[in-house]
């Protein structure tokens, strides 16, 4: 019952593959910045590091918040539905959404404030939080052919057979023997799905089986930053600004691989078998932002933001599980659990660099660009500090963080039209730039997002709505060495609403 295995170790494209490790694309998800906050802030398209005057703005160019000429109190919840659609490569399409809510809130109050054009005219403090980055997302893809991941988990037992001794897989220890990344293997191994003859590890499946596999994905959790903001307005022509961003990363994945054979030519005993994964990271982080606003005359204002990186110091959460049956069994093997794996490094993301510029035209609306500037080969891994020894350095994956990822460039547009005093037309586009350095296999990864609101003020109350569409894709990559590639695009429609007082 040994089939044949031959399997060329591909390079994986993203980190999506069943096993677990931390690695560079774990620092890019902690890296990337796709900003919500107000339904202004939104409708435009995030452009306000000239414009300020918005709390969303504090977590772009501080120096927005030196705009304010009172004290502001604002809530934003929004809804998002994010659709994703993955084909394994000659297989059909499927589609997989996920819906969540969120909501955004922040406070502004002058601390000095007096009628003049000269000197310091006004400082004040911010606090609220604002969302930067955004994970809910489900997946399914489908593949029917002769491939199973059981192959790849004989290749990779076979190509270190002595690590992978059967006395060390088995036993109430045996996953204090294995680091985490190996587990997989062990799960296998006592499910009956690897086994051991004279001539090495093989499956219970042949040449010519049909096997169905299906992979389903869920992600949830954000990172949500806490700003604490100050900031001063001298001569109504320079503004500047001091943010102190605390993060919170919470964020959970959940993985179930199953695979059914179908068909069998000659008289496969397995049935089924299916995976599930567990994963989960929480952590903290703090970064500096320093801002300045230029007013060049009533109408035309630049803006200068620097960022400091995000030092973050994360905990990853893992456990794994595996069933079974076949078709000479009566019963289904019980699962077989894996411990719980907990490990604590470090983060540090890439430093950002923000230009802006913005028109206003009197009373009757405004224009802004943003141009940011983000290398994400400065990203770094480290062990935390507390970490027992591990053997983990990082180095090889810092070295490779280096070699794949480059500096992007990202643009946010906006508009904003009054037709009337009190009512206000906005719409807004960003384009967030690739963060590797070459093409990847399916194409280059960059993220379009389409944008348009509306808003009304009177005496000092102000609600805003906004709808903005984010659209992106992964470019190709393998759930396992040797699989057939995935083919996945996404998009995502959220529906924002802000309200506040100026008082």
């Amino acid at each position: 019952m040994k089939r044949i295995v031959c399997i060329a170790i591909a390079a994986i494209t993203l980190s999506t593959t069943v096993s677990f490790a931390q690695d560079r694309y774990d620092a890019l998800r902690w890296s990337q910045y796709f900003y919500d906050g107000t339904a202004r802030f939104s409708a435009m398209g995030g452009a306000f590091g000239a414009l300020g005057g918005d709390f969303a703005s504090l977590s772009v160019n501080p120096a927005g918040i030196a705009v304010y000429r009172s004290a502001e109190f604002s809530l934003s919840p929004s809804y998002s539905i994010t659709n994703t659609k993955s084909a394994f490569t000659g297989q059909n399409s499927l589609s997989k959404s996920k819906d969540r809510g969120d909501f955004n809130f922040g406070y502004v109050q002058p601390i000095f404030l007096r009628d003049d054009n000269k000197g310091l005219v006004s400082l004040s403090l911010g606090v609220g939080y604002n969302t930067v980055a955004d994970y809910g997302y489900n997946a399914v893809a489908y593949n029917k052919s002769g491939d199973s991941w059981l192959d790849a988990l004989v290749n990779k037992m076979e190509n270190d057979w002595e690590y992978f001794d059967p006395i060390y897989m088995e036993g109430s220890n045996r996953y204090n023997n294995f680091g985490a990344g190996d587990w997989d293997a062990v799960l296998a191994w006592n499910n009956y799905l690897v086994n051991e003859d004279d001539l090495g590890f093989y499956n219970p499946l042949y040449n010519g089986d049909v096997i169905e596999q299906r992979r389903l994905v869920e992600t949830k959790g954000r990172n949500s930053e806490f700003v604490f903001t100050f900031g001063g307005n001298y001569a109504n022509t320079l503004f500047f600004g001091m943010t102190i961003g605390v993060q919170g990363i919470d964020y959970k994945k959940y993985i179930t691989h199953r695979e059914d054979v179908t068909q069998t030519a000659q008289g496969t005993d397995l049935l089924w078998f299916d995976y599930t994964q567990y994963f989960e990271t929480e952590g903290v982080g703090a970064n500096i932002k320093l801002g300045v606003l230029y007013r060049v005359n009533d109408n035309l204002r630049f803006g200068l933001s620097v960022h400091t990186p995000t030092w973050m110091r994360l905990t990853d959460y893992y456990q794994a599980s595996m069933q079974s049956r076949f078709e000479s069994d009566s019963q289904y093997y019980d699962p077989d659990v894996s411990d719980l794996n907990k490990y604590e490094y470090t983060v540090s993301t890439p430093a950002r660099y923000n230009l802006s510029a913005a028109y206003l035209f009197s009373t009757i609306g405004a224009v802004s660009l943003d141009y940011e500037y983000v290398d994400y080969s400065t990203m770094k891994m480290n062990d935390d500090k507390n970490q027992p020894i591990s053997g983990n350095t990082f180095a090889g994956e810092n070295s490779t963080i280096k070699k794949e990822f480059t500096g992007a460039s990202n643009i946010r547009l906006g508009v904003e039209v009054k037709p009337i005093e009190n009512l206000a037309v906005r719409a807004g586009y960003a384009f967030y730039g690739s963060p590797y350095k070459n093409s990847i296999s399916g194409g280059n990864p960059s993220t379009q997002i389409y944008s348009f609101g509306l808003g009304y003020r009177l005496n000092g109350f102000f609600v805003d709505a906004a709808y903005k569409y984010l659209t992106s894709k992964s470019g190709l990559y393998r759930i396992y060495d040797g699989s057939n590639t995935v083919n996945e695009k996404y998009n995502t429609s959220q529906f924002a609403l802000t309200f506040g007082f100026r008082f």
